[in-house]
């Protein structure tokens, strides 16, 4: 694996782990009644819209991954210089 794959990887991997905590947290903000940003509306409108879009975005960033594990014209192009 080229070293930008292995850094981007683990730049995902961190994007990954971060959005899985404002799940967990909005979740457990939803759990106990409590709003999160406290924008007007009601908290649970609010942290479920916020554990929704943190879901959506770590199946981004899984498919992100994906794309970036799986980048075959890279690899066609390092085997042809070499």
């Amino acid at each position: 694996m080229h070293t930008y794959r292995k850094k981007a990887v683990i730049i995902l991997f961190s994007l990954l782990l971060v959005f899985f905590l404002i799940a967990v947290f909005s979740y457990v903000q939803l759990k106990r009644g409590i709003s999160i940003l406290s924008i007007g509306l009601p908290y649970d409108v609010e942290d479920t819209m916020i554990l929704v879009l943190s879901a959506l975005s770590m199946l981004k960033v899984i498919h992100e991954i994906q794309k970036v594990e799986h980048h075959h014209e890279y690899e066609r192009r390092v085997k042809k210089a070499v």
